[in-house]
């Protein structure tokens, strides 16, 4: 029996013919450099893991950390790799023997005529059988392969989200700075009028103005308080959606910045297009399932050919007569092949061919798309950061208008449309130079999360990878 063991495991060792097609990367026409590359980054090519840490954000630190710990979807991707990795166990058991154990117990009851004894005659049977299917057109062997890339499609795909979360934390996170830096302009806004409606019923009450001037102030007046609310509705809102992504219930979050002026605007190491091809890791998922459909070509051709299974197995059993027990020993080798099952084989073999058709053309629209991202993102970047100089021009040239026109109103030389016109020219320019400032940040966001957020230099990122 031993002997009978060691050949089957020597058996399972055997190679495999491989009927399928090799996996060869797709062809993408890659472009040489970006559109819009010049002049953004300079020097270093490389994004380290911990990208977000360049915002120089502690607070942003702090919630980075919990997110990528407590968030709900990213617990629920590290379910799917546990999944994966037990579909890859199976996969695994096909290529190894199987044994099964078996025991069975029964009796004879016996009766003498007359006044002979009854009695009762025990028999029973234990038996050991090892069976083992050769894998001689590789088809549990294609399983294997495809199961172990189906596990580094689930850890790449883990990583992608993670990069998504991260992307979400820190631009939810910024908005809220933002709302509550316009919170604050507008507050002051909201006191500037008050501060202009006391002159202008001082001017009222004198008789150098009239009813009107009064008026119009206070629906200025009424409109800023209800943008205030509005505002500190937008704050509330974006707290729980801060809240939502960090696993918890939503609640105020007790937070302390107060707006975006203390966050810094780094620069986005920028590397050629071609190398978005390993730091992306949607584009490795998109790969990683090539591959497996891949071997699931090999698979399905591999049902046109026989399957051999040997077993053999061993048995004990012991006689209800009283005669000795008896050994068995038996080997049994089965050979199976496909006759005639209605073109199902073919049917198969081409469903899988179209299948990893269907996943290379996804793999090249997820390379472009990839692509267009960083594009978009590069032309954000520039496109913020000039808005930003002319936002910064004008408020200062809108502080000084508003200055002197409320001057000259208070003293009576001009009239109250200028001095209105000024107010809300103050107002708006002050809110697009604080909104401008979060466009650059998701900008830079995006453009770190489309170059791959430095995934592939984490050690924690799509860990444990099957090899």
């Amino acid at each position: 029996m031993k002997k009978t063991l060691a050949a089957l495991l020597l058996l399972s060792t055997l190679t495999a013919c491989d009927l399928g097609p090799a996996f060869v990367r797709p062809d993408t026409a890659m472009p040489a450099g970006w559109k819009k590359g010049d002049k953004i980054v300079e020097g270093e090519t490389t994004i380290n893991a911990d990208w977000w840490r360049n915002f120089k954000s502690a607070e942003l630190d702090a919630l980075m950390t919990e997110a990528l710990a407590q968030n709900l979807d990213l617990r629920a991707s590290l379910a799917r790799i546990r999944q994966s990795r037990a579909s890859l166990k199976i996969a695994d058991s096909l290529l190894l023997p199987t044994v099964e154990g078996s025991a069975s117990t029964g009796g004879t009851e016996t009766r003498a005529n007359g006044a002979g004894r009854d009695g009762w005659l025990s028999s029973g049977r234990a038996g050991l059988d090892v069976s083992y299917e050769l894998d001689l057109f590789g088809a549990n062997r294609a399983g294997v392969k495809s199961a172990k890339a189906l596990v580094r499609n689930s850890q790449y795909s883990h990583d992608a989200l993670a990069l998504i979360v991260m992307s979400d934390v820190a631009k939810i996170y910024f908005q809220m700075l933002n709302l509550r830096e316009r919170q604050g302009i507008a507050e002051r806004n909201l006191k500037n009028i008050g501060e202009v409606l006391k002159v202008a019923q001082a001017r009222f009450d004198a008789g150098s103005t009239s009813a009107i001037d009064v008026s119009r102030q206070k629906t200025e007046l009424a409109n800023s308080r209800a943008s205030v609310a509005a505002l500190k509705n937008q704050v509330n809102a974006t707290e729980n959606a801060l809240s939502v992504l960090l696993g918890r219930a939503p609640q105020d979050l007790a937070l302390k910045g107060r707006g975006l002026s203390r966050i810094a605007t780094p620069k986005v190491p920028l590397s050629q297009p071609a190398s978005i091809l390993t730091q992306r890791p949607d584009i490795k998922a998109a790969e990683a399932g090539l591959i497996s459909a891949n071997a699931d070509i090999t698979a399905a051709r591999a049902a046109f050919f026989p399957s051999v299974n040997i077993g053999a197995g061993i048995g004990l059993a012991v006689s209800p007569f009283g005669g000795p027990a008896t050994n068995s020993l038996s080997l049994l080798a089965s050979l199976v092949a496909p006759i005639f099952n209605g073109g199902r084989i073919a049917v198969g073999v081409d469903r899988a061919t179209a299948r990893e058709l269907e996943l290379v053309e996804n793999y090249r629209l997820t390379v472009l798309t990839s692509l267009q991202e960083i594009e978009n993102a590069l032309s954000a970047v520039k496109a913020a950061k000039t808005r930003q100089a002319n936002f910064a021009d004008a408020v200062k040239e809108a502080q000084k208008t508003y200055e002197l026109s409320r001057g000259l109103y208070e003293a009576g030389s001009v009239d109250y449309q200028t001095m209105l016109e000024a107010e809300r020219s103050l107002l708006s320019t002050n809110d697009n130079y604080a909104s401008v400032k979060l466009e650059l940040l998701n900008a830079q966001i995006d453009l770190y999360r489309s170059l791959g957020g430095g995934w592939v230099n984490n050690p924690n990122a799509a860990a444990n990878k099957t090899k």
